[in-house]
């Protein structure tokens, strides 16, 4: 671009920034500030032809005060009813080839049957048994097996 040209962008950047300026401050500013004065009657009202529920501060604290008792309430019964103890979980897990004992550790931590996948993949690398993992074995595991029990299903 040549001398000429860039001065005459730059004179049009001016002289359009010159208007808009002039614009932005002759405006009527009055008219906005005007149409958004509604009193608090009239925006209830408003909100409530639209199809909202408007409560009042205080209202709204003394319902969530009613939920929180309600919900401690259903909090304190619930113990009584549950005197069974611990839940045992059951499940039939499949070893596929190209499983390790990390994968089967993690399905297991899942189904619930071990605590921790780390826990079954550590007393599987103790026995030395990492790489002995039978697959197409179908195991049936509760949760009240022992850890050394999980092992020997698998391996």
């Amino acid at each position: 671009m040549t001398r000429k040209t860039i001065r005459s962008f730059a004179g049009g950047l001016l002289i359009a920034s010159g208007v808009l300026g002039i614009t932005y401050f002759i405006g009527n500013d009055q008219e906005a500030a005007s149409s958004s004065d509604f009193t608090e009657e009239e925006m209830v009202a408003h909100l409530q032809e639209n199809g909202y529920a408007v409560e009042t501060q205080a209202a709204w604290d003394e319902l969530e005060a009613q939920l929180a008792e309600a919900q401690n309430t259903d909090a304190e019964e619930e113990p009584s009813d549950n005197n069974e103890g611990e839940i045992a979980y059951r499940t039939i897990l499949h070893v596929v080839p190209g499983m390790t004992s990390i994968d089967v550790g993690e399905m297991l931590e899942e189904a619930g049957i071990v605590d921790s996948a780390y826990d079954f993949y550590e007393e599987v690398d103790n026995r030395g048994l990492s790489n002995d993992l039978r697959p197409q074995v179908t195991g049936e595991l509760t949760s009240e097996m022992s850890l050394s029990e999980v092992v020997d299903e698998f391996f």
